[in-house]
């Protein structure tokens, strides 16, 4: 009986193990894109596109990580308080606690918000204000279902639409 036990924590031990791994990976990925353009910070399913907003909802089979949507500098960090509702209500995820990068690039100012959702607790981020950061370097990660805001620079407009998925470090903004 005690063996028994014993083997069952065991294989639920791995599980968890393997479903933790799973989900904090963080592939590197390079873009095909030429240099000039923003690719996607985050894995995920575009939940609202318009002008210069995007906002994309990640759920638990995204990869969470957060890459650097074009070459820049770290103009600014600022965590905001906020809620733990649902990341996938677009209006009710506008309160969640947050944290808003600033990325200094070329062709302007690009803003990305990570969002936590109703499970999530925890944001990680791991640039500094001033770093200089490549097209793609992973800088933070979300975990669980989150969601990720981007706003980008003053006279450009997306190209993406509600609905289609992208992926982080690769899918181009515009």
């Amino acid at each position: 009986m005690i063996v028994r036990i014993i083997v069952i924590l065991i294989v639920i031990l791995i599980v968890l193990i393997i479903l933790y791994t799973y989900f904090n990976r963080a592939p590197i990925r390079i873009s095909n894109e030429p240099n000039n353009i923003p690719v996607s910070p985050a894995d995920g399913k575009v939940m609202y596109a318009k002008d210069r907003t995007i906002v994309l909802f990640l759920n638990l089979h995204d990869v969470h990580a957060q890459y650097t949507p074009l070459k820049s500098t770290v103009k600014n960090i600022k965590v905001i308080d906020g809620q733990h509702n649902r990341a996938d209500s677009l209006i009710k995820s506008n309160h969640n606690k947050s944290v808003k990068v600033t990325f200094n690039t070329a062709i302007g100012d690009i803003i990305v918000y990570q969002r936590v959702g109703f499970l999530v607790r925890r944001i990680i981020n791991t640039v500094v204000i001033g770093q200089q950061l490549e097209r793609d370097d992973i800088y933070g990660k979300i975990t669980f279902g989150s969601r990720v805001d981007i706003i980008l620079p003053t006279g450009y407009k997306t190209s993406l639409k509600k609905g289609e998925k992208v992926t982080g470090g690769i899918t181009p903004l515009f």
